[in-house]
């Protein structure tokens, strides 16, 4: 090596190190600026970092040292994704995949086989590159165009492979080939990157990976992808002295099939497994069924009172892509007591009804409305029916919950029913309420009577002047047969004057003359009938006039 050439390699050499170092201080300086706290020191030297990345990508550029030039704008898209900028990153990445292009023709161009295959792994990394950031469509398309151009180079099999890969990757989304995607994901990761090591270039190996994460995405998205959904049952209602399952109910919600499914058990100190697998590899799970898997516990000692104890299940399944995902059942809480809940209700129940049965004796003997409250209580028993159906489903809560209800409604009614001042004055309230009732539909018969009796008096008034004109019209006719029986008389003493014998006809007139019968007498003011009819009415009306007075004072 001459002298001049060697100086220049050296210097060169030193402004390498430069430009390396600019971008790494900066990228030490953000890591102490966020230890600190300090972000938005660390967010401005993360872009300083960048800045200088791009640089020494443009100077290595201007040098015609493309694959450096690469790794420096891959490192400027590292760092704009940590800042989540995506924009500065997709142009970085853009810009580091072309210099790798670049560099791959100056490896081709020797037309070496091992050069030919260093620079096959340099362009389709960066094709990788272009599917890492969405553009896979240029990818596969850079891909063709580079066959096409260098076909004739690319004459070993290791290398046609390399060669393939994208072209692979692209059948295999366009088929949605999880076949062909393994295969050209196994050559990217044993080939493809050791193809990249021979070059000296490893460095882009984690791009590799990354542009094949993306296909995955890309599968996934076209392809059906399972969900797990779980559900952790516990019994409610267990001794610390018995043995009870517990399951978890895990069902496939997605549209694919979950692939290597398994679950685990984690359960609290104090709690022993009997019966039942604590890890269990479920093997697949297709969409919509649903598998119930249970284990058998029970306490470790027989304890007294109560104690809570927690139970989790995690698992985890794959789908076609291998992809791992993972579920949760739990944590749910156990109590476990040292007697039976279900038994305390049902004698809670029992005793309550007793209570409501005997609540209801009182309220029909009560001061107050019975009915509504009868209402009341009957519902209150069918709701104590209704717990003990609870109690023998399961749901001890609820009847718990409809006993205590019960039992406060009982408390509440017994205790308006045995206050005595309340009594006294639902009492006095009905009995103002009977009074003015009474009052109300008294009042209007007692005018109504009134108003009757001085209706028939009006009437016996009226029959004053008719029993009047018969008085005179009786009077009359005595007056005129006593006239006649007078001339009958005068006559009579005519005829005896003469000699005849009159003294028969003159007795008889005589008498009947005097009968009472033709006394016509002195005219009344009223007739004696109808005065006694009138008098007979007003007494009457008196009479319930002071009745029905008295009956009024007493109820006001």
């Amino acid at each position: 090596m001459s002298e001049e050439r060697a100086k220049r390699w050296i210097e060169e050499s030193q402004r390498d190190a430069i430009r390396q170092s600019a971008g790494s201080q900066h990228l030490q300086r953000a890591a102490e600026a966020e230890r600190s706290g300090n972000v938005g020191a660390a967010e401005q030297e993360y872009a300083m970092a960048a800045d200088a990345f791009l640089k020494s990508a443009n100077e290595y550029r201007g040098g015609k040292s493309y694959k450096k030039s690469a790794a420096n704008m891959c490192a400027a898209g590292d760092v704009y994704s940590e800042l989540g900028d995506a924009t500065k990153a997709v142009e970085a990445y853009t810009g580091a995949a072309e210099d790798l292009l670049n560099a791959s023709a100056e490896h081709l161009m020797w037309s070496e086989d091992a050069e030919t295959s260093k620079g096959t792994a340099l362009a389709m990394t960066a094709c990788m590159m272009y599917i890492m950031i969405g553009k896979e469509a240029e990818g596969f398309y850079k891909a063709r165009g580079f066959v096409a151009e260098h076909s004739s180079k690319i004459r070993l099999p290791a290398t046609v492979r390399l060669s393939q890969i994208p072209q692979m990757l692209e059948s295999s989304i366009q088929s949605v080939n999880l076949e062909s995607f393994a295969s050209a994901e196994n050559a990217a990761v044993t080939e493809l990157k050791a193809a990249l090591a021979s070059a000296n270039s490893q460095e882009f190996s984690k791009y590799v990976d990354k542009g094949l994460d993306m296909v995955r995405e890309i599968l996934r998205g076209k392809l059906k992808v399972p969900k797990l959904s779980s559900q952790l049952i516990l019994p409610n209602d267990v001794t610390f002295t018995e043995e009870f399952p517990v399951r978890v109910m895990i069902r496939n919600t997605g549209d694919g099939e979950a692939l290597n499914f398994s679950v685990e058990w984690h359960l609290d100190e104090g709690l022993s497994l009997i019966s039942g697998e604590r890890t269990k590899a479920a093997g697949n799970l297709p969409h919509g069924e649903t598998l119930d898997i249970s284990v058998v516990l029970r306490s470790a000692q027989p304890l007294v009172g109560e104690k809570e104890f927690s139970i989790l299940v995690r698992g985890s399944y794959y789908d076609k892509l291998k992809t791992e995902y993972s579920f949760q059942a739990g944590p749910g809480t156990l109590t476990l007591k040292d007697y039976k809940v279900s038994e305390q209700l049902k004698r809670d129940a029992d005793l309550t009804d007793g209570r409501v049965g005997l609540l209801k004796e009182s309220i029909e003997v009560s001061e107050l409305e019975a009915e509504p409250l009868i209402r009341i209580v009957d519902s209150m028993i069918a709701s104590i029916k209704q717990s003990r159906l609870d109690i023998e489903d399961g749901n001890l809560d609820l009847a718990k919950a409809r006993i205590r209800i019960v039992n406060d409604m009982t408390d509440t009614i017994d205790a308006i029913v045995g206050d005595e001042n309340l009594m006294k004055e639902l009492s006095r309230k009905r009995d103002l309420e009977k009074k003015e009732y009474t009052l109300k539909k008294l009042t209007p018969a007692f005018d109504e009577v009134i108003a009757f009796l001085a209706s028939q008096e009006k009437k016996l008034e009226s029959e004053v002047q008719n029993a009047l004109a018969d008085w005179d019209l009786e009077a009359t006719k005595k007056r005129s047969l006593k006239a006649t029986l007078t001339r009958i008389k005068d006559i009579a003493g005519t005829l005896a004057s003469s000699g005849a014998d009159t003294s028969v006809l003159e007795n008889e007139t005589e008498k009947a003359l005097n009968d009472p019968l033709l006394v016509v007498g002195e005219r009344p003011s009223s007739p004696e009938k109808v005065e006694m009819a009138l008098v007979i009415a007003r007494s009457i009306r008196n009479e319930i006039t002071q009745m029905l007075e008295s009956r009024k004072n007493e109820i006001s």
